[in-house]
């Protein structure tokens, strides 16, 4: 399975605000120190706010944040916020019968495996700051 930038960004992005957390955070300042453009930044932030992941506030006092404690977020929640949805492994059933079937669902879930037992709390991105 391959991932998109935009996957890998996003995780950068939550990244930095796990080291602001319980901050708020402008997507302005946090573009930078996720490595990404500005208009990047606000794109994965309106999806991971769609998904839950993080909380958006509009104002002068407003900002970015984790919707909950990074140690509570599973890496893999953030890349199933961004990966296709139509992936023909993801809908398929370890029940389904044929030995295909049976590959690629062992295969999907192998993939995903160590990204749902990683928790955000546990990445290092860029220079601590």
């Amino acid at each position: 399975m391959w991932l998109n930038q935009q996957t890998l960004d996003a995780i950068k992005l939550m990244t930095a605000l796990t080291r602001r957390w319980p901050n708020f955070v402008r997507a302005a300042d946090l573009a930078p120190l996720a490595g990404v453009s500005f208009t990047n930044a606000q794109k994965i932030a309106h999806t991971l706010g769609h998904a839950g992941l993080i909380e958006t506030v509009r104002g002068p006092h407003g900002g970015l944040r984790l919707a909950r404690a990074a140690h509570r977020i599973a890496v893999s929640e953030i890349v199933r916020a961004f990966e296709p949805k139509d992936c023909p492994a993801n809908f398929l059933m370890s029940g389904a019968g044929d030995a295909i079937s049976s590959l690629l669902f062992e295969a999907h879930r192998g993939f995903f495996q160590p990204l749902e037992a990683a928790r955000l709390s546990e990445l290092e991105y860029g220079d601590g700051a």
